[in-house]
């Protein structure tokens, strides 16, 4: 196993830590909306999950790489744009 082998597996692993955080990112905005969005409104879990959210993109900013970080926010936006905006607005009815 030669330096080459090693190289291929570290582009690779870095390829597969970029989709893991563009899926985690996907998967803690819709989880931040669904929170924030809640029929019961309870104001103290909103702003728990939305300060979590936060200070865990803040730590992230931190320890991680700039494409880390860019690729989790690139899957966070998506999803608070997807869910956030276009998933919840209403369709216009067909006039007759």
């Amino acid at each position: 196993m030669g330096p080459l082998f090693y190289e291929i597996v570290s582009i690779v692993g870095l390829f597969v830590q970029v989709l893991g955080l563009i899926l985690f990112g996907v998967a803690t905005g819709w989880f931040t909306l669904y929170m924030i969005n809640q029929p019961e409104k309870n104001w103290q879990l909103q702003s728990i999950v939305y300060s979590v959210f936060l200070v865990f993109t803040a730590l992230m900013v931190k320890y991680l790489t700039p494409g880390a970080i860019g690729a989790f926010l690139t899957g966070a936006a998506g999803a608070m744009i997807y869910w956030g905006l276009i998933k919840t607005r209403k369709k216009p009815e067909k006039k007759k």
